[in-house]
This record gives C-alpha cells, sequence and structure tokens, in this order.
C-alpha cells in the first residue's frame, strides 16, 4: 500500500499549520533522509497574487515543512519559477517571493529564497512525448527534492496538484512551448509524467486548508477544504486530494497517465492519520465533467467530442471592463491569438488552441471561459 498522512487544519495560525503539516508526514511515514543535504522545497508560486488568492501555496505550511527539514539537520532552500506569463529573472523572483509570503516566512528561520535563474537541458531518453527538458539550477543540483502544492482546479489539466506542481522547475517563459506543442490536455498529462519521471520528487505536502474552486488555477475561489497531505508518492496524493473534492482520479490526466505506465495503483492508495471526509459542494471546472450513464451512446459521443477539440471546448473571452491592459495574456500565449488593441487585450479564436494560459494568469479576472451554442448543447448532452 502506498501511504498518505493526512491532517486536519483549519487555521493558517503558524502552531496550527505546522503541527497539521507534522501530523500528516509522520502519517506518511516521515520525511525522507534529508540530514546534511541540500533540500529544495518547491511550492506552488503562480503568480505574484497573495496567500489569501489561493493561487499559490501558503507561505505558513512551506514554513512548517522549512522548520521540518532544518531540524533533521538538511538545508533547505526555496525556489520556483513562476508561472509562464512571469519574467524569470532575480528582480521578478523576489517581487513573487514577497508578495506571496514566502520572504518574510523564509526570514523567521534564517532563509533567503533562491533568486538564481541559471537553468541547463537534461536528457531524458526515456520519456515518451519528451526527451529533454530545460530545468532550473535550484532542481538539478538538490540533493532531495520536496514538492510544497496547491489543492486547486484547472481548467486545462482539470487538477492541479503534486504532479502539475513540478512543471514549476521549467524555467519561466519556456512554458508556453509546452502548450504550443501538446495543446490537447491528455497530451501534455503525459508531458508532466514524463517531467516527473525525471524530476522524481522525493517527498510531497499538500496545502488543502484552503483550495480553490471553479475556474482554477488562477481564476477560481477560494474554498475552505481543511486538510494537509502527505505522502512520498505525488501521484498516490493526488489521488487523495481528487476524491476530497468529488473528481474520479482516472478522469484526470495525469492520474490516467500515471496508472497507464504502471506508476499508480489506486487500489493501493491508503490514507492513514484522520478521516477524510468528502468536501460535496466543491465547484469543479466547467471542463470537467462525468457523465451520467455509461452507454454506449453516450461514449460514441465523447470520443466524438474530443476530435470535434474546438466545438466543445469553452473559449477564452476578453471581459473589457475588467481588463487593464498589462499585456500578461499577450506575453504567455503559444499561439500569439492575443493581441493589444486600444488598451485591451483582444483573442483570435481561430488561432486560439484552449490552453487556458491566458485564463490562468489573469490576476484580474478579466478572462472568462465560454462555449458557443453547439458547445453548451453539447455540454448539456453529456452531463
Amino acid at each position: 500500500m502506498t501511504a498518505v498522512g493526512v491532517a486536519r487544519c483549519d487555521s493558517y495560525e503558524r502552531d496550527a499549520a505546522t503541527a497539521a503539516v507534522a501530523k500528516a508526514v509522520a502519517a506518511a511515514c516521515g520525511l525522507p533522509m534529508v540530514a546534511g543535504k541540500k533540500v529544495l522545497i518547491k511550492p506552488n508560486l503562480l503568480s505574484d497574487a497573495g496567500p489569501n488568492s489561493s493561487a499559490t501555496t501558503h507561505p505558513e505550511i512551506v514554513y512548517a515543512v522549512c522548520k521540518m527539514v532544518l531540524e533533521a539537520g538538511g538545508t533547505p532552500i526555496i525556489a520556483d519559477s513562476p508561472g509562464a506569463g512571469i519574467v524569470y529573472t532575480p528582480r521578478t523572483l523576489r517581487r513573487v517571493y514577497e508578495r506571496s509570503g514566502i520572504t518574510a516566512a523564509a526570514a523567521d528561520l534564517g532563509i533567503e529564497p533562491f533568486v538564481d535563474t541559471e537553468f541547463s537541458e537534461v536528457s531524458f531518453p526515456e520519456g515518451k512525448m519528451m526527451k529533454r527538458f530545460s530545468i532550473i539550477r535550484a532542481a538539478t543540483e538538490a540533493d532531495v527534492i520536496i514538492s510544497v502544492c496547491k489543492l486547486k482546479t484547472h481548467m486545462f489539466t482539470g487538477f492541479s496538484g503534486a504532479v502539475k506542481n513540478t512543471f514549476g522547475v521549467v524555467p519561466g517563459l519556456e512554458k508556453p512551448v509546452f502548450h504550443s506543442r501538446f495543446p490537447k490536455s491528455e497530451d501534455f498529462s503525459e508531458m508532466l509524467v514524463d517531467l516527473n519521471e525525471l524530476i522524481r520528487p522525493d517527498f510531497v505536502v499538500m496545502d488543502a486548508v484552503v483550495g480553490m474552486e471553479g475556474n482554477g488555477p488562477m481564476g477560481g475561489e477560494p474554498k475552505h477544504c481543511g486538510y494537509v497531505f502527505a505522502s512520498s508518492s505525488i501521484y498516490a496524493l493526488d489521488v487523495s486530494a481528487q476524491k476530497l473534492i468529488g473528481m474520479e482520479p482516472e478522469r484526470i490526466g495525469t492520474t490516467a497517465a500515471a496508472q497507464r505506465r504502471g506508476l499508480l495503483d489506486l487500489d493501493f492508495v491508503e490514507e492513514t492519520g484522520d478521516e477524510v471526509v468528502r468536501i460535496a459542494d466543491f465547484a469543479l471546472p466547467p471542463t470537467y465533467f462525468v457523465p451520467q450513464n455509461n452507454t454506449w451512446f453516450r461514449r460514441m459521443i465523447l470520443s466524438r467530442l474530443f476530435q470535434m477539440g474546438k466545438v466543445y471546448a469553452p473559449a477564452p473571452h476578453i471581459a473589457k471592463e475588467k481588463c487593464i491592459g498589462c499585456g500578461q495574456c499577450v506575453r504567455i500565449c503559444p499561439k500569439k491569438a492575443v493581441l493589444l488593441r486600444e488598451g485591451t487585450a483582444g483573442i483570435n479564436l481561430r488561432n486560439c488552441i484552449r490552453c487556458y494560459c491566458c485564463h490562468e494568469m489573469c490576476q484580474e479576472k478579466a478572462i472568462d471561459l465560454k462555449r458557443g451554442c453547439l458547445g453548451e448543447l453539447l455540454h448539456k448532452f453529456v452531463r
């Protein structure tokens, strides 16, 4: 059995969060050996949004993990490469660390977050989708990697947790290339599993105290969940978190890909520690759906939907009254489908591949996702 440690946690108050992390880690059989080693602490720092946005890992969870590593004799190194619309420079990293609360929390332990932006090409001949990745130096030089992820929905991959968090070891503006190369969520998910098999995080802690529901990973709403998860398996931990919020794990691309490769057995995931109670009213993203009756006719229709792609998938639309013309969406779009006209963004839907990078990085929530009339009719049919 693969253990996923669980601890109830209803607050980010320091003592409560630290105790919950310690309890979840202990229930997952403890941290790997870190004494005398450089330990990458990899939070989810999608953007420079503050902790209350629930778009990033809360600094108190990062603090608790770093404290455990220090007490075990390791040297914690906090590092991440934020979302694809953010230029990967020391200046922007400092801003992200500061605004997300990481700088202040780390300072309480005498730690300065890592701002070196060097990266290197790493070969991965065993990869199914990718044979080579650009990886940030903090990851390539670490002896141990601990992922400190955030529970969120994701409009493109369905779910953002441990497996998706590893994408942050790819340097900033390299990320849109992957969306351009793998416009289908299934292929993108396979690529993420490739990346995780290259990086192989040694341990993962998930901040599920307050997650993000709805149109994640940036445009959703904070949702109190009340848990911290921990495991030596990124895949098993994601399964537990997916079940918590009412998702079927086999319908999430990264989880399904891990199953196909023999990296995960759903029947051998065991939660230990506190009881997990499913959150019945957690709002899933509109791109996630579960057919009510899995008849042969519905299966046929679903297979056609995936082939139709743009007809069914929601398309991004600019809410002009919210757009401030910052250009973040223009910089991130892998297909150059977004342009600024007279200080407002506009999207060429013919060029749009529905990767939702623009929606993901818009802090103003100025990008809505909507289906056309035919897509909406199809969506009602399959629900």
